[in-house]
């Protein structure tokens, strides 16, 4: 049986699900991600914290028992589905000399690429804040907050209290269940541990956690969002603080600018606030469905194939993950959606035969 060629973008919660169970009997798997581990996003917050280590937020898309798996660590850019072939830049300088790019051919196509950060276009967000998605900006995070308590404690900041107020502000975009999490992860941090370490600069420290919504968790049942904030700012010496209704104007290296209070300084800025579409989502407008509102998904039925804007299948190309929706059956992107959705369709693909893909009757039920 000659095995056909299954190309996953994306080592994301549904994507390496797939690229880990389907038969490798059965097809040969070519992975195309700029992340060479699948990230915990969850335990992301806990581990920056020190709560475990960070290799236990993440795990290798290369395993020793699934050696036939080849893993590309790239990103991929378009897709030419006439001719089966996805297009593909290097996320690594090659030979000093800088990305470059490159082709992968399939048979069959799983894209999975997940969302990208949004940051609104808020000018210097990129440049300036931190984010929460991989291992290593957890690690960024623990090695900036530790530089913040260093420096308030230099002779040079501890001589002048409103250098040393300004610096001790640690700042969180977003107040959805990231922000918010990162938020209470912090406090306990500092409560339970740096604090005694850093016995001077104790009652200095300030968490504030900014939302440009009404509340905070407005996706949540309106008491929980209530219980979140009463938890995060009551009994605990003023340190954390939730400031909604906060429209941030601009980033600088040292502060923020919000329409309501203008400057606001910080020594560590978290930017939490959720996801925009991936720009090879964006790329493939006008050759796949998409929403008509809302965050741009690529649509697929009930099978996971994507479909095409007229709404008939793409033969041979399936989508997962944050990245993808089931048209007319909106899911949230949550990694229990995009397991499911990998479970379904290893075991698709586990049952076709080398000419066929029978996708059944059924369809996708999430539950």
């Amino acid at each position: 049986m000659t095995k056909h060629t299954l190309a996953v973008i994306g080592s994301g919660w549904g994507g390496f699900t797939l690229s880990q169970k389907v038969s490798l009997e059965k097809y040969h798997i070519k992975i195309i991600s700029p992340i060479r581990t699948v990230q915990y996003t969850p335990l992301l917050a806990s581990a920056a914290c020190g709560l475990f280590n960070f290799r236990l937020a993440e795990e290798p898309i290369r395993r020793k028992h699934r050696t036939e798996v080849e893993y590309y660590k790239a990103v991929a850019q378009d897709i030419d589905f006439d001719n089966r072939i996805v297009r593909c830049r290097t996320a690594a300088d090659v030979d000093g000399e800088g990305p470059r790019d490159f082709e992968v051919r399939y048979d069959e196509l799983c894209i999975a690429p997940g969302c990208d950060i949004q940051d609104f276009g808020t000018p210097g967000a990129k440049d300036h804040a931190l984010f929460l998605r991989t291992t290593n900006d957890s690690r960024l995070l623990q090695q900036r907050i530790l530089g913040m308590l260093d420096e308030a404690s230099l002779p040079t900041v501890a001589g002048d209290p409103q250098k040393q107020r300004d610096l001790l502000n640690i700042r969180i975009v977003g107040g959805g269940p990231i922000g918010v999490e990162a938020a209470a992860e912090l406090f306990d941090l500092w409560n339970e541990d740096m604090r005694f370490l850093y016995p001077h600069l104790d009652g200095k420290l300030t968490i504030t956690v900014h939302d440009v919504a009404p509340s905070i968790l407005t996706t949540f049942d309106k008491e929980l969002a209530e219980y979140a904030t009463e938890s995060l700012t009551e009994g605990k010496g003023h340190i954390v603080k939730v400031k909604t209704s906060s429209h941030i104007e601009k980033v600088e290296a040292d502060a923020i600018y919000t329409k309501e209070e203008g400057r606001l300084p910080y020594g560590v800025l978290l930017w939490a606030t959720g996801n925009k579409a991936n720009s090879l989502v964006e790329s493939l407008s006008g050759r796949v469905k998409l929403p008509e509102r809302g965050l741009p998904r690529i649509l697929t039925d009930k099978y996971l194939r994507v479909l095409r804007p007229d709404g008939s299948p793409i033969d041979g190309v399936y989508a997962l993950g944050d990245a993808s929706d089931i048209d007319g059956e909106a899911l949230p992107t949550l990694a229990e959606v995009a397991l499911q959705k990998g479970e379904y369709l290893t075991d698709l693909l586990n049952k076709a035969d080398s000419e066929h893909i029978d996708v059944g009757v059924g369809g996708l039920a999430i539950g």
